[in-house]
This record gives structure tokens, C-alpha cells and sequence, in this order.
């Protein structure tokens, strides 16, 4: 039986975590250091895979951690049950680097990998962040949508490398851009990219390192994950569904995000959000062509048909969009609670906590406002939401950020 460390009081809301197949000694160094959690975590340790598939039917947990070399794991294919007993659970795995790779080579359906041994003040900050980055996804119809996604992209290994480098005591971008230069197409792509009008150097770059010193480290994270995200979709093929496409308009819309913040004199924080959440806006979209294919092309041909925006008609199928699912998948990777309501909101932004100009608000403009005709799949575009910049008192800008939008598109022609 599932050993308790805490136990809830009535009427708690505590989270829920079950560790799997921990060591004696990893498992003692957790609970010491998660012992200052027991108000709000409840922990649960399990010795076996059996043990913790069986608790996993019979309780609902917020989190799961796996010691994935412990023997006789089979990791595809314990995450890929542990999805189908509890599809909203976090799933995390704990795994020395030289095994990292496998792992993410076969896609096994994992949130995230941790470097065994993990430090507990590494693990609370992951689950924390998640945690708190989740707290709008309660809606059922949006966790039955959730159960029907068996395949997810896997956090990018060269991304977490690169952020080991950014968050170290002393960080170097020279040492940065090493580590995107050992992998070859995301180099090309990256130096293409920055290369590009949008940025209009008045030479070019020709080394990932130059690229990060122009970049800094903010943006040359958010490249590195988008890039290496649409990557693992590359085999999409879908008529009514183009990868590529979805890479170009979300390219302009993470870069013209970016370009309003820096136009309204938004703080850094805000401005570094808004790009990476420009440039994974529409991540959801990836993970429904990967694992519903069939049901977003009929979305597609609905929306269409009845003239509705592609976010709407899926309300219509599934009470649910592809904007919460995105934000759902980046909240599992830890990404800031900022960049998780740009994503999972910016087609409803009214929906969203904030009220002041934030990285929502320049992702939903960039994504309404610069489009010019129907969207990607010939559906009616995005309108802005006036109400939503009423309540900003941002309403008698618009016609200042459209004349800003098409001279920063032009210039990029």
C-alpha cells in the first residue's frame, strides 16, 4: 500500500504527488526536503510500478515521479498506461543524462525529465510553477479533451542543456551558443531566423554564438523551444493541416508580439514573455494534428463551412480548445504563469486574471490585428476583442498598433 506522508484535513486542497519506485536513500532525501510542503502537498511513495499504477486508478494525483532507472521500467510503456489512468496527472521522470536521450527519442508520453539525483528545491520549484500555472485548467469538458491526447512533444534536450548553462553560477552566451552549434539544423535555422529583416542587422551572422551574444538569453531560449518543438512534427502531413504554415504565422506573431511591448514600454519580463508565447500560441494545434488528426480536419472543413474561427468550432465539438491545451502542455513544462495565460487565453482574453497590459495582451493583437484575410486553412479570422481592451483603457490605440503592425509587415517583405 501507498505509504502517506501527510495526511488532508477536511475541506483541504492539498496536491497530491505519488512518487514511483525511488530508492530508499532519493526517497528519504525528498521527504526531508518537501517537509515544509505538508500544508499544501501530500505525498505518497510506492516501492513498485504495479503499486503505483493501482494508486494511480484509484486516486486522483496531481503529479507522478518516476525513478525510470529503477529496474525492469519499461518507461514508454509505464507512461503511456500512466496517461491512460490518469490522462491531467503530472507525469515526471527522474534519469541520469546519458539515458535522457533515449527516453525523448521515443516520444514516451512524459511532462518532464529531471537529472537524477534530482535536488528536492529543484523538484518544488517544477511542480510549483506547474502547479500555479494550472489553477484555470478545472474545466471538465477541457481535461475530457485532455484524456484523448496520447502523444506529447517531449521538452527539447538541447533546451534543457541550454537552460542549465543560463542558470548557472556563471553563465556564458559564448558557451550558449556551443550548445545550439552541436546540433546542425537547429544552428541553420536560428541564423536563418536572425539574419531575417525582422531583426535587420547590418551584417550578417554566421556562428550560434555570435547569434547569442546579438539575441541575449531570453530570446535565444524561446527560439531554441519553438524551434525544436515544431521540430518533432516535422512528419505531419495533413490536407487541410500545414506544419510549415503554422510555423510562419507564429514566427510573425511571437516577433510582432515582442516588437508592441517594446512599442507600449513594456518591462523586460513582459516583452521576453510575449515572444515566447507568440511563437508556441498555437502549439495546441500541433498536438491535435499529431494525435486527432481526423477531428481537426473536420474542424477545419466545419469552420469553414460555417463561417466560425477554428476555436470556435472546436467549442462547438469539444467544449474546449486547442488554446487550453497548449497552455496546458506548456504549464507541465514549468513555463511562467505569464506565457501560460497568453497561450491559453489569447483568443478569450477576457477570460484571463490579469487586467494590465501583459504578454496576453500583445499576443492576442499580434494575432488578430497584423493578419490580413482569412487565417491559416482559409477560416474567418480572429477579431480583436474590443471589450477586452476597453477594460485596459487601451481601446483608442488599435488604430495606432494596425499602422504599426503593417509598416513593421512591410518592412519584412
Amino acid at each position: 500500500m501507498p505509504a502517506s506522508e501527510t495526511q488532508p484535513t477536511e475541506g483541504s486542497t492539498q496536491r497530491a504527488i505519488l512518487f514511483i519506485a525511488l530508492s530508499p536513500e532519493d526517497a528519504g532525501n525528498i521527504r526531508e526536503g518537501l517537509r515544509d510542503t505538508s500544508d499544501k502537498w501530500r505525498l505518497e511513495f510506492v516501492s513498485t510500478v504495479r503499486q503505483g499504477l493501482t494508486a494511480l486508478e484509484q486516486t486522483p494525483f496531481d503529479a507522478a515521479v518516476v525513478d525510470l532507472q529503477a529496474p525492469g521500467i519499461d518507461a514508454p510503456g509505464l507512461f503511456k498506461t500512466m496517461m491512460e489512468a490518469s490522462p491531467t496527472t503530472l507525469r515526471l521522470g527522474l534519469i541520469t543524462p546519458p539515458e535522457r536521450q533515449a527516453i525523448q527519442q521515443v516520444k514516451a508520453a512524459v511532462h518532464q525529465l529531471l537529472t537524477k539525483p534530482c535536488e528536492p528545491k529543484v523538484l518544488k520549484a517544477v511542480m510549483a510553477r506547474t502547479f500555479a500555472s494550472q489553477e484555470f485548467l478545472t474545466d471538465e469538458n477541457f481535461r475530457r479533451l485532455a484524456s484523448g491526447i496520447r502523444s506529447l512533444p517531449v521538452l527539447p534536450n538541447i533546451y534543457t542543456e541550454l537552460m542549465q548553462e543560463l542558470k548557472s553560477e556563471d553563465p556564458s552566451l559564448d558557451r550558449a551558443g556551443e550548445i545550439v552549434a552541436k546540433d546542425m539544423g537547429l544552428s541553420a535555422k536560428i541564423l536563418t531566423l536572425v539574419n531575417s529583416a525582422f531583426f535587420g542587422l547590418g551584417r550578417p551572422l554566421t556562428h550560434p554564438s555570435e547569434a547569442a551574444m546579438f539575441l541575449g538569453t531570453e530570446t535565444l531560449r524561446a527560439l531554441v523551444l519553438s524551434i525544436q518543438v515544431f521540430s518533432q512534427f516535422s512528419q505531419v502531413r495533413l490536407k487541410e493541416f500545414s506544419v510549415e504554415n503554422l510555423w510562419k504565422h507564429s514566427w510573425t506573431t511571437g516577433v510582432l508580439a515582442k516588437r508592441l511591448c517594446e512599442f507600449e514600454e513594456a518591462d523586460r519580463t513582459v516583452t521576453d514573455e510575449a515572444f515566447i508565447a507568440g511563437l508556441l500560441h498555437d502549439m495546441g494545434k500541433l498536438v491535435l494534428a499529431s494525435n486527432l488528426p481526423a477531428e481537426l480536419e473536420e474542424n477545419i472543413r466545419q469552420g469553414r463551412q460555417k463561417k466560425l474561427t477554428l476555436w470556435e468550432q472546436e467549442y462547438v465539438t469539444f467544449n474546449a480548445s486547442h488554446a487550453e491545451l497548449g497552455g496546458y502542455l506548456l504549464s507541465t513544462w514549468g513555463l511562467s504563469t505569464g506565457v501560460v495565460e497568453a497561450v491559453a487565453f489569447h483568443h478569450r482574453p477576457t477570460l484571463a486574471k490579469r487586467q494590465n497590459f501583459s504578454a496576453l495582451t500583445a499576443v492576442h493583437v499580434a494575432n488578430t490585428i497584423a493578419k490580413k484575410g482569412p487565417s491559416e486553412c482559409g477560416l474567418n479570422p480572429q477579431p480583436v476583442s474590443m471589450e477586452y481592451l476597453r477594460s485596459l483603457d487601451l481601446g483608442e490605440r488599435v488604430e495606432g498598433w494596425k499602422q504599426f503592425f503593417n509598416d513593421a509587415l512591410d518592412q519584412r517583405s
